[in-house]
């Protein structure tokens, strides 16, 4: 084991990396050096350096190497010692942002209190995903940004009794938007010291908004006060079902996938196809002699597969197919996934339900009427709560997911080999991605409502 006193290991290169990998490992298959270092800490010494100007060129962030256990040296202490100050040089220094890069907004979170319970937030529809109720934090004029805009904030307009009122034609922030912007540096949220009529007269439809500039100057401290981003967290985080506020668990979610590049929304309810009335089935009339013969035998009577109650499994007879011989051995009923909703389904419970749609990056929509969602996301507390069951899980994926059979087959008598079979099944009938947080540690799992019995691997050729 290294000891700190020792000369750090010069990291390898990327080209080192990828030229120790097989002749036949492409460049896809060689791991990063993120990956590689993935687990070991983070020096603080070196990422403190970067603070000097004249210096930064030609470094690279690095991490360094964890002792594992304490062996008493006066190196080990003063490495120790060292890398405490430079955390607390790095944590203690005072972020900067170009004004035009930021914008200011106001909280006030009884607003919209007073909307009435209208219909649901139901999914497709123009104007879905509003959450007026939800929306706490206003924006003076627009969000500075061109990548901002696209999936954050709501021009509230329509809604009976508040038109023509103070904050009418502003953008609202949902309350997970408005602390990630203000944790990115992109909002200044400022707490008001009057009412909303002060800050945002009432202006008509079309009008432009008023300059805020010559009112920044004179009035700011006279407005409000600002908020820090401790204050945000105070005032937007807050427990489940508290109007106004988003969990913690759930806005760690929402700001990991807003980082990796994706487009995040709330999520709305899904329009459900009407469940089937059940009815008794009954088997096709016999209409020729031949087919009421054939009806005596038992493995013609018994399509099912269901074993006779004594004798064996397959009854005796002249098979010329395989087919009556499997479906006799098939002794477990498979799952074979309707399109209809199951009337015995419950809807589905916290945690375990659809909180966001998530879309790629390159997807281009509007906000008032977004397309498909690329994933479906819910978000778990792994301390608060235990794996699924079978019976949440499928309430979370008929209640919360669309129907979204594979692609079919190019042969009806053939698959096409072993990797579109896969495929199919990988891509399954319903799917859901279930994020699990422990402790700001997120972990992204995939359910999806499977068929294997829908492959027929022993009809294939």
């Amino acid at each position: 084991m290294p000891f700190d006193d020792e000369d750090p290991v010069p990291a390898p290169t990327s080209s080192t990396a990828l030229g120790n990998q097989g002749a036949g490992a492409g460049i896809d298959d060689a791991p990063s050096l993120e990956d590689a270092l993935g687990d070991e800490t983070q020096d603080f010494r070196l990422f403190a350096s970067f603070f000097d100007k004249r210096q930064a060129s030609g470094k690279a962030i690095r991490r360094g190497e964890k002792d594992f256990e304490s062996h008493g040296t006066r190196a080990q202490e003063d490495a120790l010692e060292s890398s405490r100050n430079a955390m607390h040089e790095v944590l203690s220094y005072t972020r900067s942002h170009k004004p035009r890069d930021h914008s200011r907004a106001w909280y006030f979170p009884e607003k919209w209190a007073g909307v009435p319970e209208e219909e649901e937030e139901m999914e497709g529809r123009k104007g879905a995903g509003l959450f007026a109720k939800e929306r706490v934090v206003v924006v003076e004029s627009e969000l500075k940004g061109s990548t901002l805009n696209v999936s954050t904030g709501r021009v509230i307009t329509g809604i009976e009794g508040y038109k023509q009122t103070p904050g009418w034609l502003e953008m609202w922030l949902l309350p997970e938007e408005a602390l990630y912007l203000v944790e990115r540096g992109s909002l200044d949220l400022w707490w008001p010291a009057r009412g909303i009529e002060d800050i945002f007269p009432v202006r008509k439809d079309g009008e432009t908004p008023i300059d805020n500039d010559s009112m920044r100057e004179l009035e700011d401290y006279e407005l409000g006060i600002p908020l820090s981003l401790q204050a945000a967290y105070a005032l937007l985080i807050g427990q489940e079902g508290e109007r106004g506020k988003v969990t913690l668990e759930k806005y760690q979610v929402y700001a990991n996938l807003r980082r990796t590049g994706y487009k995040v929304m709330r999520a709305t309810t899904l329009t459900l196809p009407p469940s089937p009335s059940p009815s008794v089935q009954e088997g096709p009339p016999l209409r020729f002699l031949w087919q009421w013969l054939f009806s005596l035998l038992p493995a013609y009577n018994n399509p099912q597969g269901h074993p006779p109650p004594h004798g064996p499994l397959v009854q005796p007879g002249l098979y010329r197919s395989y087919n009556p011989i499997f479906t006799q051995l098939a002794l477990i009923q498979r799952h074979k996934p309707t399109p209809g909703l199951s009337a015995a389904t419950p809807p589905p419970q916290e945690p375990f339900a659809i909180h966001f749609h998530v879309w790629k990056s390159n997807t281009n929509f509007s906000k008032t009427r977004p397309p498909p969602p690329d994933f479906r996301v819910a978000v778990a507390d792994a301390r608060a709560s235990s794996v699924p069951t079978l019976e949440q899980l499928d309430a979370l994926l008929q209640h919360g997911t669309p129907w979204d059979p594979p692609p079919p087959k190019k042969n009806k008598d053939h698959e096409g080999g072993a990797g579109p079979m896969y495929q199919r099944l990988k891509h399954a009938w319903r799917n859901a991605v279930v994020a699990v947080v422990d402790g700001g540690i997120i972990s992204y799992l995939r359910f999806g409502e499977m068929a294997f019995g829908e492959a027929e691997l022993v009809l294939r050729g």
